[in-house]
């Protein structure tokens, strides 16, 4: 398995998977054969563990009990929080 930076690299690289958020752009990877299953497990667990905190930002905290951690289909929070755990995972 490649390592959580280099997953987290892929997701960013491959920004034209992106439709509505974290979890669904990882399982756009996946179907188009970018990374394997057992990667997308370690992507699945690392997003759910490492979620932003609702205090990190006006929408993390009012979606802080629904399904996407910011609002859907905006592409720039999740950037960012991609590069900060790219840059946390080096």
């Amino acid at each position: 398995m490649r390592s959580i930076k280099e997953l987290l690299q892929l997701m960013l690289d491959n920004k034209y998977l992106f439709s509505t958020g974290l979890c669904n752009w990882k399982d756009e990877l996946l179907f188009k054969n970018i990374i394997t299953d057992y990667e997308h497990g370690g992507l699945e667990r690392y997003i759910r563990i490492h979620r932003p905190s609702m205090f990190s930002s006006i929408n993390a905290f009012y979606y802080r009990n629904r399904m996407y951690y910011w609002t859907m289909r905006d592409i720039k929070p999740r950037i960012k929080w991609l590069e900060k755990h790219i840059k946390l995972n080096s």
